[in-house]
């Protein structure tokens, strides 16, 4: 699994570990359109939606996950607060893009050989919390979170907080998170979702994905 943090080639950014009372309880992110409970998020498994069919592979010119993204956003009832994301690089990973369901949102879910949802991203319901103006969403997810990022290749104010599925911090015996679960709630300048973006792969590949994420008009 080293081939994905050569291809990633990304170097750490505040890797403070934070442990306020309610650190390790992430912003709850429901997952199935009937819950009347919000359950803690569950990218590892998104459910494929089997209502569409998987679309063709994207043409050249698409971002990774492009067609999926739109074509989900559009029908996702926070599409006026949350727009559609795609990867200008998938980091070296070559999975297949699929649908995924979100409560009140839209996913896309990249499936790999014996790797269910090896990584992707999605747009989040709103919650109340997601309202709140950006230096309190960047509060919100230093505390929550064991490491943070600022994104500058989207609309600023852009900034991740991320690690281990939990908002763990990745342990000594993998700092690298190697086949670990690693998991980035991401603000974006201009809209009001917290998205959720995923790798199965590593620490590093997380990384690169937040790195070639871009926002669809």
């Amino acid at each position: 699994m080293k081939m994905w943090i050569a291809l990633a080639g990304l170097t750490v950014m505040g890797c403070d570990s934070r442990t306020p009372e309610q650190s390790r309880n992430p912003q709850p992110v429901p997952t199935r359109p009937d819950d009347s409970a919000v359950p803690s998020p569950q990218p590892a498994e998104p459910a494929a939606d089997p209502g569409h069919a998987r679309p063709a592979p994207a043409s050249a010119s698409q971002l990774a996950g492009e067609a999926i993204a739109r074509a989900q956003w559009k029908r996702a009832r926070n599409h006026a607060d949350c727009a559609p994301l795609a990867l200008l690089s998938a980091a070296g990973a070559d999975g297949t893009p699929r649908s995924a369901s979100f409560a009140g949102g839209w996913a896309v879910a990249f499936d790999m050989p014996g790797l269910r949802s090896a990584y992707g991203f999605a747009g989040t319901a709103i919650l109340d919390v997601d309202r709140e103006d950006p230096a309190a969403q960047r509060r919100r997810l230093n505390a929550q979170w064991p490491l943070m990022r600022d994104l500058s290749a989207l609309p600023q104010p852009a900034f991740a907080g991320y690690g281990l599925m939990g908002a763990e911090p990745y342990p000594p015996d993998n700092p690298e998170g190697q086949g670990m679960q690693s998991l980035a709630y991401v603000r974006i300048g201009g809209q009001t979702c917290t998205y959720n973006v995923w790798s199965h792969i590593s620490r590093a590949h997380l990384e690169a994905l937040l790195e070639n994420l871009r926002v669809l008009h």
